[in-house]
């Protein structure tokens, strides 16, 4: 059994596509195909099923794809066992939620550069729900987002922390005097909120909604960043992941605004697609996002 023909496969199985696969890998898509084929008549199985343009991963295909990975990857790792990381080549593309690149963007890219000077890195900052499709097209090979707990069997959790989602206001608000409050109060303030697809965002939606309290945002956004700058100098709220205003509220420019009854956790995680084999390059940039967010979070 080739180890070519794994990876092939693991391609295929992540793009859910042959064409698309074999533009990836550089190879025509009658060599993918064959490859396809090959690995089948030594299996004894099918691994795809073809509907049309569609390609759909058949029982055998999916008992196949954590062995295909630990196999190819592997490989990876033995061929570049005796390489020095300074040595090591080629392309990772990583996304990332906007929230995070500020906490672990920087911190990351410079530590990974130094270690691994000729891997050359592609970024993308996209909503949670975009990155997941991405890593599903296998347009990305990792990513680390923010958001509910990952149970699909599409994805492999590599690492997880929580993070408290919190209700912001600048010192100088009106709400930023009170000792406690309700949600009753907060009606009057004028609200920013992440984009739609940001789960804590309809959480909260769906929190006033319980309430009985009607209360639309007047401005959405993709930046967290952007947000917290905004409610730093205006008299706006928030609903902003912790780590995103830890700083500012350290400084006294905002504050936590204590909010009876308020209580939202999200997760912080690590993803890559179950299909995905992972190579020592990939290995060091995650390894670089684990440990910037433990000393965060620990």
């Amino acid at each position: 059994m080739e180890i070519r023909n794994l990876n092939t496969f693991l391609q295929v199985a992540s793009m859910k596509n042959f064409t698309k696969a074999a533009s990836e890998m550089g190879y025509s898509q009658s060599n993918v195909s064959a490859q396809i084929k090959k690995l089948e008549e030594e299996l004894g199985q099918p691994l795809f099923d073809r509907i049309g343009k569609n390609v759909f991963l058949t029982t055998y295909g999916e008992a196949l794809l954590p062995y295909a990975r630990e196999a190819v990857s592997a490989i990876y790792n033995i061929e570049n066992l005796m390489r020095d990381k300074d040595r090591l080549e080629g392309v990772i593309k990583i996304g990332i939620t906007d929230s995070l690149s500020e906490l672990l963007l920087e911190k990351a890219l410079v530590s990974y550069h130094r270690d691994f000077p000729r891997v050359r890195l592609e970024f993308s900052t996209d909503p949670a729900a975009s990155l997941l499709d991405q890593l599903q097209e296998g347009i990305l090979d990792a990513a680390c987002l923010i958001g509910d707990p990952l149970s699909s069997g599409k994805y492999t959790v590599l690492y997880s922390v929580p993070s408290d989602i919190v209700i912001v206001a600048n010192s100088a608000h009106p709400l930023s005097q009170k000792k406690r409050i309700s949600v009753a109060d907060i009606p009057g303030s004028e609200l920013i909120l992440m984009e739609g697809s940001a789960s804590y965002s309809r959480q909260f939606q769906s929190y006033i909604a319980e309430q009985g309290i009607q209360l639309e945002p007047f401005l959405r956004l993709q930046s967290a960043d952007t947000a917290r700058r905004l409610v730093e100098n205006n008299n706006f709220i928030s609903i902003l992941p912790s780590y995103t205003v830890a700083r500012s509220v350290k400084e006294g420019k905002l504050r936590i605004l204590p909010v009876t009854g308020w209580q939202c956790r999200q997760w912080i995680q690590i993803v890559i697609h179950q299909g995905k084999a992972v190579t020592p390059q990939i290995t060091g940039f995650l390894e670089k996002l684990k440990g910037i967010l433990e000393h965060s979070f620990i």
